[in-house]
Parts: structure tokens; C-alpha cells; sequence
């Protein structure tokens, strides 16, 4: 018999919001209203989408959605047992993504940052999902033939997004969004969350 440690997870959280239908109506009120007045908005991983500005935290319409994000952040922070002693959570940026038909976001990470998050106010059918790819940039250079998928197999893994739920992942963890193959635009906010002396 063999003995076997397992070292370095990389960890990827998940939290459905109770009722969120009235949160999203507001926040995509809040999302399309700025759009409006923006609607060039600015370019960094999104490819064909709309990317708003990332100073959402700071506005009164979105506090709901931050202050949510912010508690499960903190569940996370307590579950990894960080220290949180002499610093706090904070969300330091905060933005919305809308990606219509086709529209994707290519891979990329979050510097600067500790936890990232994703919520998501409208997800049709086939709209794109976020992957993850692993980490570990020599797993990537020889494949071998493996004869079950697994945690320890799978160079990508992907989560279907789904309204109302909040992801939280690593900031330094590679992510990018599939294309939107429905006609209805897929919605979502992302954040950044760090840590500031008390």
C-alpha cells in the first residue's frame, strides 16, 4: 500500500444568493444604464464584449451586490485560515462585463489582488462558461494518455454560469470566458479583493 500527500490546491469556491431575482432586475438596471451613457467602455480581456469602467465598488447601486461579495469572501478567507488579525478584506475594484453573441474574454489573471470573484445577473442557455487552466505551466508541456478524467488529470475545468451565483477563485489562477453562442447577452460583475492595514 502506498502513501500518498497532496500539496498546493488550488481552490475554487462557489455561493448561490437566496433570492436573487430582485437583485439582479436592479443590477441590470444599474448595468444597461451605464452602458448607455458608456458605451465604448474600455478594453482589456474582453473580446467583442462591453467592459465597464472598474470603480463599481464606490457606487451606491451596486453596494448590495459588493457587501455580499465581500461576506463570502470572507467566509473563504476564514476556511483558508489567513490571518486576518492586523489587515481586512477589502473590494477594490469592481466591474460589469456584457458579452453578447460571439463576445468571449481571453485568458488572463487579476495582479494586485488576492481573491477574484465573478456573479452572474443574466445567463441564457449557451452563453459561455468561465474556465480555469491549471496553474502549473510545466503540466502542460507532456501529455500522457490518462485513462480517467480527474483533479488530477484536467488541464482546464469549466463552470457553467448560472444567475445568481457567486465564484471565487485565486486572483493568480489563469481564467478566461468561452463565446456567448446564445442571442441573449450574458451579464455578469467581477471584483478584486485585497487586504488593507487595520
Amino acid at each position: 500500500m502506498s502513501n500518498r500527500s497532496d500539496w498546493f490546491p488550488t481552490s475554487i469556491w462557489h455561493f448561490d444568493v437566496d433570492n436573487f431575482l430582485p437583485l439582479n432586475k436592479r443590477l441590470l438596471e444599474a448595468i444597461l444604464a451605464e452602458r448607455k451613457k458608456d458605451p465604448q467602455g474600455v478594453l482589456l480581456s474582453n473580446a467583442g464584449g462591453w467592459h465597464s469602467a472598474d470603480n463599481f465598488q464606490t457606487r451606491t447601486e451596486f453596494k448590495d451586490i459588493v457587501s455580499l461579495v465581500a461576506d463570502k469572501a470572507l467566509q473563504v478567507v476564514q476556511e483558508i485560515n489567513w490571518d486576518l488579525s492586523r489587515v481586512k478584506l477589502t473590494v477594490h475594484s469592481c466591474w460589469a462585463i456584457v458579452n453578447g453573441r460571439f463576445a468571449s474574454n481571453y485568458i488572463h489573471t487579476h495582479p494586485n489582488s488576492l481573491l477574484s470573484a465573478v456573479y452572474y445577473v443574466q445567463a441564457p442557455e449557451n452563453c459561455g462558461g468561465v474556465f480555469f487552466r491549471d496553474p502549473r505551466e510545466a503540466a502542460h508541456v507532456f501529455l500522457p494518455p490518462v485513462a480517467e478524467v480527474s483533479p488530477w488529470t484536467l488541464q482546464k475545468v469549466t463552470f457553467k454560469p448560472v444567475e445568481g451565483r457567486i465564484i471565487i477563485f485565486p486572483s493568480w489562477l489563469l481564467h478566461g470566458v468561452e463565446p456567448n453562442f446564445s442571442d441573449r447577452d450574458r451579464i455578469s460583475m467581477s471584483f478584486n479583493i485585497g487586504m488593507q492595514a487595520t
